[in-house]
């Protein structure tokens, strides 16, 4: 009996020194995890003040509590769950974690050496190089290395799905720097109790000091992530995330459906770089259309309040319009009708005449076709919105032309720079306006300012049963078949507009994801997508025969004539050759291939020399002669981003470099090339006029 009593006293005792214990380190961690915060929150607003304001405006759930471990370190609950983050050792854990994800490491790399879909072409510098580099590519599926699986000290980009209490992002940083490092947590409480737990300043710091770049995406959707990612992407380089080495902190739904989200539309960052050819060409087209005295756009308030209150129908060529054809022809002379591409045939097909006729694509072929496929009163009674890099011989073809900028073009930013000097004020720039013509055509619609937006056949994919435009379209003639292909390789499942999934061509399926983007934006918009095609996020699912528009008795032809009259101007350019800067492109193609001539005997000093045009080419983005930058930029992503691959792909150094070397002098070799190019051809015409893809 009395020894039961000994030992339960010697209980009470070892539960009173616990407690004791535990409340030290509670206060421990409370003072330090103050102190932390402040000087965190001193970080953000130094270097991301838009953080800062939400982390002052924060409002946490009345039961937050950040738990003190018995090695001293934070522990959470999430929200709704019932299991803390980490057990009585958080930050051994994370070190765990750390050497297990790195020893076996998770990267999203594209494989680029197997074959390319670079067909021969004797008259494109860039298709050219694109097929040595596929060539000098197949060669590095012959080396003996194996395949790099842990993660070197040294790496492009880090991608980091959730932060939790953050102890891995300290440690995982100890061991290993990034370019680029992109850290997503869409639970903001999460990161707002990482706050008390570890050192972001000195993380900030770190990034800064060694010139790297810090991406927070926090609160996010997995619908908005990708979205953010690929802006980035666009705005820095698809190199700055092309290579990325994967980290998963911890398991949830959300961040599973961030991953899914990521790897899901990867391949949409390796498209739309553009090229050399197509810049200079759009770039002649620009400054052609001018002298020509096309009609540009510079968007009017005025003209956009006039327009809100009127319907607009937005037709496109998918299959989906057949069963809306009636619909349109009921409505027509109560709405704004704007057909993309080839709809404008199939309309005059069935008798409905669209006020406006949209054209995007910029080669000799656009012209050559809507010769061929002009109805017989041809184009003079049509008005037609292209963009400036269109074909200039096509503007001649219509009763009138307005072009808005395509952007981000080397044409477009030419425009926009001198428009600026001449008449202080840019050219207005169509958001989101390509890769296809209907995306144009929508760009226009909410840019003149309709907000009554109506969408027919606006497919962005095929329905299962296999058809890929309308009944009506030039792509069932048989006289056109040879110069329509429809979009080939439709392997990627979207969600229907009503539930049935269609399939979509990687072009389709970065269409579709540019809608999303566009209709999201135009947040005083109401668009409605009729028709079973693809959903569009942020659109309103609508069938044909619930479409309804009130008879408002529209003159069509004084709308139209407003639109030209207040949204369009003819502009005047002079000392266009000064401005072009031939000599700053011969300077800026010298820098870059001295910085290709230095010597490198590692993968980080190979790295460096990428980094280094990488730097001089973005920089000429805001310089006083951005369209520099795209003259160059498509193809130095065409080079640089397998380039970079190849670096960190195989285990053995020397054999990489061997072939960096080789696939980097074939680089400097195009280099030249232009150089000696582009004072020839600045102002040359596309004379390419074979059977492609036509909306």
């Amino acid at each position: 009996m009395n020894e039961s009593i000994e030992q339960q006293l010697k209980h009470l005792e070892e539960q009173l020194e616990s407690s004791i214990e535990h409340q030290k380190r509670e206060g421990i961690f409370e003072n330090e995890a103050n102190i932390r915060f402040e000087k965190n929150f001193l970080a953000f607003q130094k270097y991301y003040p838009s953080i800062a304001e939400h982390i002052s405006s924060f409002h946490c759930r009345e039961d937050f509590c950040i738990h003190v471990t018995k090695s001293g370190h934070g522990n959470f609950f999430p929200e709704g769950e019932s299991v803390p983050l980490y057990d009585d050792e958080p930050l051994k854990q994370a070190k765990e974690q750390v050497d297990n994800y790195t020893k076996k490491a998770n990267f999203s790399r594209t494989n680029y050496f197997s074959n390319s879909h670079w067909e021969s072409d004797d008259e494109r510098i860039h298709v050219q190089y694109m097929l040595k580099l596929t060539e000098q590519l197949s060669k590095v599926k012959d080396m003996k290395s194996k395949r790099l699986d842990s993660l070197p000290d040294i790496f492009p980009s880090c991608l980091i799905f959730g932060i939790g209490l953050g102890y891995h992002i300290p440690e995982l940083l100890k061991r290993h720097s990034f370019d680029y490092l992109f850290i997503c947590e869409p639970d903001l409480e999460m990161f707002y109790a990482s706050l008390f737990c570890i050192d972001w300043f000195s993380i900030i710091e770190k990034v800064d000091k060694e010139g790297g770049c810090l991406f927070l995406h926090l609160g996010i959707s997995y619908e908005d992530f990708f979205n953010e990612i690929f802006k980035i992407s666009e705005d820095i380089g698809a190199f700055s995330v092309i290579n990325s080495f994967c980290y998963q902190h911890y398991p949830s739904d959300e961040i599973n459906n961030l991953i899914k989200a990521f790897f899901d539309n990867y391949y949409q960052l390796h498209q739309g770089f553009g090229f050399y050819n197509d810049a200079i060409t759009g770039l002649a087209h620009s400054i052609r259309n001018v002298e020509q005295g096309a009609a540009f756009l510079y968007a009017n308030q005025k003209a956009q309040q006039s327009l809100k209150d009127i319907p607009v129908f937005v037709v496109g060529n998918g299959p989906s319009l057949d069963e809306a054809i009636e619909v349109i022809r009921q409505y027509q002379e109560d709405v704004i009708i704007i057909a993309g591409g080839t709809a404008f045939q199939s309309l005059i097909k069935a008798g409905i005449k669209a006020d406006f006729h949209v054209l995007v694509e910029r080669p000799k072929i656009t012209y050559d076709i809507q010769k061929k496929i002009a109805p017989e009163s041809g184009y003079k009674d049509v008005n037609l919105l292209a963009v400036d890099v269109m074909y200039p011989d096509v503007i001649g073809l219509y009763k009138w032309a307005g072009l808005g900028l395509k952007g981000p073009e080397a044409g477009s930013a030419f425009l926009s720079m001198a428009s600026m000097r001449y008449y202080g004020r840019g050219i207005t720039a169509l958001p989101a306006c390509g890769p296809l013509v209907s995306n144009t055509a929508l760009s226009y619609a909410i840019t003149m300012g309709f907000k009554q937006i109506y969408l027919f056949g606006v497919d962005n994919g095929y329905p299962l049963s296999g058809e890929t435009h309308s009944k009506l379209s030039i792509y069932n003639d048989t006289q056109l078949k040879s110069a329509f292909k429809p979009l080939a390789g439709a392997s990627i499942k979207l969600e229907g507009n009503f539930g049935d999934d269609v399939l979509a061509a990687p072009l389709l399926a970065l269409s579709k994801t540019t809608f999303d983007r566009l209709v999201n934006s135009a947040t005083m918009c109401d668009v409605y997508n009729i028709g079973a095609g693809a959903k569009i996020r942020g659109a309103i699912p609508l069938h044909s025969e619930d479409v309804f528009v009130q008879s408002n008795n529209l003159n069509r032809e004084e709308v139209v004539d407003l639109i030209k009259a207040q949204h369009f101007k003819n502009i005047e350019l002079n000392d266009i050759e000064q401005l072009v800067g031939l000599d700053e492109f011969n300077s800026l193609c010298d820098y870059l291939i001295d910085i290709g001539n230095r010597e490198f005997s590692s993968r980080e000093e190979a790295h460096e020399l990428l980094k280094a045009q990488q730097r001089l080419v973005y920089a000429y983005r805001k310089s006083a002669h951005p369209h520099l930058f795209h003259i160059i930029k498509g193809t130095l992503l065409y080079f640089h981003c397998p380039l970079l691959t190849l670096l960190y792909f195989f285990e053995d150094e020397q054999e990489t470099l061997e072939q960096f070397k080789n696939v980097f002098d074939l680089w400097l070799k195009f280099l030249k090339e232009i150089q000696k190019d582009f004072p020839i051809n600045w102002k040359t015409k596309c004379n390419w006029s074979k059977p492609e893809y036509q909306d």
